[in-house]
């Protein structure tokens, strides 16, 4: 198999593994450098519904894997020449620490330890209280 045909089944294998962080990666990667092919669009639209909570971005932004869905798919849309948009409703904005510390303080969430792990779980249980601030994304 060549480099290319290597990278491309990597890249698809994250997309469809269970790691959210992988999935968000390479997300991001085909955000900035979209490739034209059906199938890692279909990988990525697939993506559009996952409300995983992960880690978007350093510095650390969190949020669900369907934001970085959106521009992935906006992205490789594009590549291709289409020009339906993107509409995601009712996604979870993207969260710092300082930001997911002082939701879970106002509602009386406890978070259990420091680290990217405790976040995680505490803005998950944030999104499940319904105490996240959320909006229409439209790419």
């Amino acid at each position: 198999m060549s480099d290319a045909a290597d990278a491309y089944e990597h890249l698809l294998a994250r997309l469809e593994g269970s790691d959210p962080r992988k999935r968000v990666n390479a997300l991001n990667a085909l955000a900035v450098e979209p490739v034209a092919d059906e199938q890692l669009l279909a990988a990525c639209e697939k993506l559009l519904d996952d409300q995983t909570v992960t880690i978007l971005s350093l510095p650390y932004q969190f949020g669900e894997v369907r934001w970085a869905a959106a521009d992935a798919v906006a992205a490789i849309r594009q590549t291709l020449g289409r020009t339906d948009p993107v509409l995601i409703e009712n996604v979870m904005s993207p969260l710092d620490t300082a930001g997911i510390v002082r939701l879970a303080d106002a509602v009386g969430i406890t978070r259990d330890g420091t680290g990217v792990e405790p976040l995680i779980a505490t803005l998950t249980a944030l999104a499940a209280a319904n105490a996240v601030p959320r909006r229409t994304i439209t790419r």
